[in-house]
């Protein structure tokens, strides 16, 4: 008499079922997607992943079950969750980053009128951690979480100032210095001339180079070792924020990121 056996789940080399680890590729690669777009549909991610849309939209919305992904019921789209961040924010370093910055950050959006934000680096690209409007803020734009590229953003060009030569190479030959419009400095020859100024003059400066008609001003903020930890910017609409043209800006702007950096341990020479 014939045994017929139930056909179980495949399982991999170390136990566990393949349809599970699978999931949690899928679900990782998703929120990658969400994070280098900045918002997603449902058809634009299964496209992407080459997976059916059905797989997807489930993936979905256990994703926003959990927090790590929410949807904007304008677009129809979907971006990361607050989850995400409450996740980043367990990191030791970068909790008392964002807990020692934050009324920093508040006393300098009030003081320049503009948005203020604290990024950090992470997987060679820029990601605000926190972010604060000023009084004068026209825009609700929402950058907290969103990866952004390095070489296009104020904060970007201060981390890559702060590195070597061998770690700023390997970093831009890995993302490119792809155009995010037409004032996106894609030359490295011109970007490394650059990055000579933002050392010297200890910040960096964007003019429409990620967004058109948005200009920003970064400074680094240092850890107790001399390390760059993140960087605080001021970004504003460029028909009334001009950098280069406020001494006043840039006073504040280093006030604020030795604040910061002295509430981080970090000590001046």
């Amino acid at each position: 008499m014939l045994s017929h056996k139930t056909q179980g789940p495949d399982y991999a080399a170390d136990g566990e079922p393949q349809a599970s680890l699978q999931s949690v590729e899928r679900a990782i690669t998703v929120l990658k997607i969400l994070a280098r777009t900045g918002g997603a549909g449902v058809s634009e991610v299964a496209e992407e992943m080459g997976v059916h849309r059905s797989t997807i939209s489930r993936l979905l919305r256990v994703l926003e079950a959990r927090g790590m992904a929410q949807q904007n019921s304008g677009r129809g789209k979907y971006q990361l969750g607050l989850g995400i961040l409450q996740l980043a924010n367990s990191i030791p370093v970068r909790l008392n980053l964002v807990r020692e910055a934050r009324p920093v950050l508040e006393a300098l959006a009030a003081q320049t009128g503009e948005t203020v934000n604290l990024a950090v680096l992470s997987s060679n690209y820029v990601v605000n951690v926190d972010e604060v409007m000023g009084p004068s803020t026209l825009a609700t734009q929402d950058w907290i979480g969103r990866l952004t590229p390095i070489h296009a953003t104020s904060s970007g060009k201060v981390f890559l100032a702060a590195m070597d030569a061998a770690e700023r190479s390997r970093v831009l030959g890995e993302t490119g210095m792809p155009p995010t419009t037409p004032r996106t400095i894609t030359s490295r020859q011109d970007l490394e001339a650059q990055l000579v100024e933002v050392a010297e003059a200890g910040y960096a400066t964007v003019y429409g180079e990620l967004e058109l008609g948005l200009n920003g001003i970064a400074t680094p903020v240092f850890g107790h070792s001399g390390t760059v930890l993140g960087a605080i910017s001021v970004s504003g609409p460029e028909f009334r924020f001009d950098p280069r043209k406020s001494r006043t800006l840039v006073r504040e702007l280093k006030h604020s990121a030795r604040e910061v950096s002295r509430r981080m341990g970090h000590a001046e020479a």
